[in-house]
């Protein structure tokens, strides 16, 4: 069983782009991982956990680089293997937001489920033996809802592929998670391997924090490619508000079948609601609103 922590990192300055990384370890690995990293926190000048952007306040420059190579040292000691997801928000803002539905509205949501989906690529093309299961930084409502559509995004995938992605992936404090707060160290780093301001050795030393390490962006191409196929999508408009919102409805739908139904069940009532949307049309049209408003609140059945 493989065991992987993902955490984010946004830069706010040049190309403005989101990065999702992660490092990837036999689950009884991470558990001696997890002593050693506690321990070196604790070397030297102490923290209780890390967190980039808000550990060193009052550090020397000194002090932060110190303990930045000891936490590195525990990382090269495993070696783990790594994995990287970026897009550019501005190109998201741009070209795929105004055209998306409302539940996928956040570059979050592209970037979760394109890691996952590369890092079970790269154990396949290791030869590792999986399954993955992953954890994540804690999200909020956003990584909630995304997490919502992961049964359906597996079974989409090819067989091999399937078979690498475990259970429903988890958010966790980065507090609590030895894994994460690596993770967030790794993310933070090849974010700002982007930024305009990174120097060399800065640049060192977020190369020396990987070893087996696949990257992947999601490029503006396939921004445009997805946003074209929701724009041709029949009332896509009815979607992008959040009175468009169906994740909660394919939450509770998924939560009452079984696990190796789910997509058969959603693509059923996919077609069913494109039945109803034709029939609402077409009975409005006709001037028997009356009708539509009785069959819309008749229940859902699937075969």
């Amino acid at each position: 069983m493989l065991l992987a922590y993902v955490d984010d990192s946004g830069s706010h300055v040049g190309e403005r782009r989101l990065f999702l990384a992660g490092y990837i370890l036999e689950e009884d690995r991470w558990q001696s991982f997890n002593l050693d990293w506690l321990a070196a926190l604790k070397e030297g000048k102490s923290l209780a956990s890390l967190h980039m952007t808000q550990s060193f306040n009052g550090w020397t420059h000194d002090e932060r680089a110190a303990k930045l190579r000891r936490l590195a040292g525990v990382i090269k000691k495993y070696r783990p293997t790594s994995v990287e997801v970026s897009l550019s928000t501005r190109d998201f803002r741009e070209i795929l937001a105004p055209n998306s539905p409302h539940d996928l509205r956040h570059p979050y949501f592209s970037c979760f489920y394109s890691l996952m989906i590369t890092a079970a690529r790269l154990v396949h093309q290791l030869e590792l033996r999986g399954p993955i299961n992953f954890v994540f930084d804690t999200q909020g409502n956003v990584g909630t809802e995304a997490a919502v559509w992961y049964e359906p995004m597996r079974q989409m995938q090819a067989e091999h592929i399937q078979a690498l992605l475990g259970i429903a992936p988890v958010f966790r404090n980065d507090d609590d998670e030895p894994g994460l707060q690596a993770a967030d160290m790794l993310a933070w780093h090849r974010r700002l391997l982007v930024e305009p301001n990174c120097t060399d050795a800065q640049r060192a030393f977020a190369d020396s924090m990987i070893f087996t390490h696949a990257a992947a962006e999601i490029p503006k191409e396939m921004l445009a490619a997805w946003a074209g196929h929701f724009a041709s999508l029949p009332d896509i408009e009815d979607t992008k508000g959040k009175r468009g919102s169906v994740t909660k409805t394919v939450a509770r739908v998924l939560g009452a079948v079984p696990r190796e139904d789910a997509l058969s069940i959603l693509k059923d009532l996919d077609r069913q609601t494109r039945r109803l949307r034709w029939l609402k049309a077409f009975l409005i049209r006709i001037g028997l609103h009356r009708m539509w408003k009785r069959i819309s609140k008749c229940p859902v059945r699937f075969r």
